[in-house]
């Protein structure tokens, strides 16, 4: 890889990541209301014919196109998720997204049925071969592309196949929580791929412990402490 590729890279993600609230150039903004989904969809087949998990940050929109990256933000308390967009509905009209549990639970919604909220459709990262590359030739890498190590102990938030999505949701922890550095793990190669979310240096397994009950409270649903395979 070049060092010419390295810094376009970096020069992308570190626009992305400094300027969080900016606004993309052909963002969509909707108001309306959210609802999310029961347990009793844990499983089945999409829209678009992926099984739905309620622990991923998944959404249905009537209109919007599947694989589209949405930010969603509750405009009660500011909290936000990005979503993609892989099912249809609501079937409520008064409704315009149905998130997943993960999804309702990080901005604050699982315990209130319906939220107020904006929609802003993101485009601002796309998967390039450049950022194809990168991802794919180190293990442990942080959101700006450079390579990592695990330290200390370790815990995880969140996974995916799409690399994307990843760094979205990185980026919302940068814009919500007090972390210095989010790192990505990959594991498995080609379709297979798997990002994982983790924040790493905790000193001790108590303060490892302590950090897995804040972010289990503060949504993720699937926080376990990190051993790399």
């Amino acid at each position: 890889m070049t060092n010419s590729i390295l810094i376009s890279i970096q020069v992308l993600l570190v626009t992305f990541l400094l300027q969080p609230k900016k606004k993309p150039a052909a963002a969509r903004i909707q108001h309306g209301k959210a609802s999310y989904y029961g347990k009793e969809f844990e499983g089945r087949k999409t829209a678009n014919g992926e099984i739905f998990r309620n622990a991923d940050y998944t959404a249905a929109n009537r209109k919007l196109e599947f694989n589209t990256y949405v930010r969603v933000t509750n405009e009660k308390n500011n909290l936000s998720i990005t979503v993609r967009i892989n099912d249809r509905g609501p079937y409520v009209c008064s409704r315009i997204i149905d998130l997943s549990e993960g999804a309702a639970r990080r901005i604050g919604s699982f315990q209130h049925g319906l939220a107020s909220v904006r929609l802003e459709t993101l485009n601002i990262i796309k998967k390039t071969p450049e950022i194809d590359s990168i991802f794919s030739c180190y293990d442990i890498l942080d959101c700006l592309g450079n390579p990592e190590i695990l330290k200390g102990y370790s815990i995880s938030l969140w996974n995916t196949k799409d690399i994307v999505h990843a760094l979205y949701i990185a980026n919302e922890l940068y814009l919500h929580e007090d972390i210095e550095k989010v790192l990505i793990v990959a594991t498995g190669i080609g379709e297979k791929r798997t990002f994982t979310l983790v924040i790493t240096d905790f000193p001790t397994k108590k303060s490892t412990i302590e950090s897995k009950d804040y972010f289990e409270k503060k949504g993720f649903m699937n926080v376990q402490l990190f051993q790399p395979s």
